[in-house]
């Protein structure tokens, strides 16, 4: 996939004076790919033991390592884009690293023997059968995030920029979300194993409401601070922190649709269903492809604000609707 860095990029639209900085950036990411991999296995292995807390802390800790290698490596070493990479890899390195280090020192669950290593087909056919469904969801939500990526690369650099310093504020305030969501999935297979439904339900309810006041507490924090959090990304350079802030705001409104989706999509891949979690990343690709036709249409920034939170409804609508309908047919048969 390096080798199509740039041909990937001229494809999507992206202003010609990015495109080299872009492949400074992505292909060392391709390239240290296993890094990525090595946290998310780690981290699933730690949740499907209950442990959902640590794998947080330490994704949380690599964010501010992230942080503090960016400024050390470009601030100091200005080393530019080169040096964003670089941090960005190792910080992953570090998550992983300490997600393994803490499943062989703490939870004393697993021994890392040399026959464990062994190639097992039974397992790995059960495996790609779990998790297939899983990665085809996440591969129809990033090709929607593609789309969406053309929309804004269709409005210039100054958007490019505006909206990727908003996106990566962001990221980092949906990141506690998204915690939430996984440790429901766990929460809810533990107690639908147990044929504990009424515990499902409460479950699904309690996450809501964490969800909501976390929502808005960021609702109240980015009102507050939008301008000064894209300051401190992009630099004092008025117009894009101006259109920076107007893209947090606006997606501060709408995050309770995220959170909430996160409980809905977890809780159907908890019973099981991972089929229809696929579907309702087919709804988050339509809903980003049909604003992002619409935001090129208009040439319009605000509508590029909206994308997301479209996609989020249109997902969490079929959730909803879905997580109802497979409660009501399990309590029936049980």
């Amino acid at each position: 996939m390096s080798f199509a860095t740039r041909w990937t990029l001229t494809i999507m639209q992206t202003p010609p004076s990015l495109i080299e900085g872009a492949i400074t950036f992505i292909q060392p990411q391709f390239a240290f790919i296993w890094v990525t991999v090595l946290y998310n296995f780690s981290a699933s292995v730690l949740r499907s033991f209950g442990d959902s807390t640590h794998p947080f802390y330490f994704l949380v800790l690599a964010s501010f390592l992230n942080i503090i290698l960016d400024l050390w490596l470009i601030g100091l070493w200005h080393m530019g884009i080169t040096g964003a990479a670089i941090a960005t890899i190792v910080a992953q390195l570090v998550s992983g690293l300490l997600n393994l280090l803490w499943l062989a020192k703490k939870t004393h669950m697993v021994e890392f023997k040399r026959q464990w290593f062994s190639f097992s087909p039974s397992h790995t056919k059960r495996l790609t059968y779990i998790a297939l469904p899983m990665g085809l969801e996440y591969s129809v939500s990033a090709i929607g995030a593609v789309i969406m990526q053309m929309a804004i690369n269709s409005l210039g650099t100054v958007a490019v920029i505006s909206q990727t310093a908003g996106e990566k504020i962001r990221q980092m305030f949906t990141l506690p979300m998204e915690s939430i969501g996984m440790g429901m999935a766990t929460y809810v297979g533990q107690n639908y194993g147990a044929q504990k439904l009424r515990r499902i339900h409460q479950g699904i309810r309690s996450g809501l409401l964490i969800q909501l006041c976390y929502c808005l507490f960021c609702l109240i924090t980015i009102g507050l601070f939008a301008n000064s959090l894209s300051e401190l990304v992009i630099g004092h350079q008025p117009h894009l922190v101006e259109l920076s802030s107007q893209y947090l705001r606006i997606m501060s409104t709408t995050f309770i649709l995220h959170g909430s989706l996160m409980i809905y999509r977890n809780t159907l891949q908890g019973l099981g269903f991972s089929m229809q979690a696929i579907f309702s990343g087919v709804g988050e690709l339509v809903g980003r492809g049909i604003t992002s036709l619409i935001a090129i249409a208009m040439v319009s920034y605000t509508v590029v604000c909206l994308i997301n939170p479209v996609a989020w409804a249109l997902a969490l609508a079929y959730c909803i609707f879905m997580v109802n309908r497979k409660l009501t047919m399990i309590e029936k048969s049980f």
